[in-house]
This record gives C-alpha cells, structure tokens and sequence, in this order.
C-alpha cells in the first residue's frame, strides 16, 4: 500500500474509532442525536443506530465507513470504489455535524458538546475529502 492510501486509512480509522467513542460517551450520559429534533435520551442505545447520538454518527452509517475502509485500502477498483463511498459518507457526515452544532439548543445536551460534535466532524471530514481528493486525482508528489 503506498504511503498516502495508508494514511488515508489511518485517517479513517481515526474517523471510526472518533464516532464509537462519541456513540458511547452520548449512550452512558443519554444525550441524544438533535438534528432534525431532539431524540430521546431514555432511547439513545435505540435511536444511535439509525439516528446517531449527539456527537456520534448512526451507527449503520458507521459500519458502512469500516467497510468501505477496508475496501480503500485495496489498489485498483476496489479501493477506487471504497474511497468513492467514503467520500460520500463525509459529506453526509459534515451535513449532520453541522445539523447538530447549529440545531436548536436542549437541555439534554450541552451546547459545548453539540459545537464541538460539529466542529469535530466538519474538520475530520474535510482533511477525509482532501486525502480522497489526492488519491483519487494523484498527489502533487506524483
């Protein structure tokens, strides 16, 4: 694997490991997904699968990432493929991050961790559209 498809997987195994720590931080102190209207916080172990949590993507869509890395990190179409489906899934993630850091306010979630799920999840999914970027087009140091 050369050295900017690995990072590119390290990248998004940060991603991952950033949205399961965040779905189990939210589920022990039941701050629930806000995007789109508060969730339930006697529910987020029920709602993080198709709804996320505060901080953390769905958790489907999570899974879908680990696939779609895994397959990334493969030459040829298949790691084309994955990188495409990554790309995608960053962009429905910096939608939802920002759905959660400009939502309305609840007394369920702190303001601070709803700015900081945004802020968290734009930056992680904007450096993940650059590296695709680069590997999908070439990097400057082709």
């Amino acid at each position: 694997m050369d050295q900017l498809r690995s990072r590119f997987v390290q990248l998004n195994v940060a991603v991952i490991a950033f949205h399961i720590t965040t779905t189990v931080i939210c589920v022990a102190l039941r701050w629930p997904a806000q995007f789109g209207g508060a969730g339930d916080p006697d529910d987020v172990a029920g709602e993080m699968w198709l709804r996320g949590t505060a901080i953390g993507a769905p958790v489907v869509l999570t899974i879908v990432l680990a696939l779609a890395t895994v397959a990334a990190s493969r030459p040829g179409r298949i790691g084309s493929a994955g990188t495409i489906a990554i790309v995608l899934i960053s962009l429905l993630i910096i939608v939802g991050g920002s759905g959660e850091a400009f939502g309305i306010p609840s007394p369920d979630v702190p303001t601070a961790v709803l700015i900081f799920s945004g802020v968290g999840n734009v930056v992680l999914s904007l450096a993940t559209l650059y590296v695709a970027y680069l590997l999908l087009h070439g990097s400057p140091q082709r």
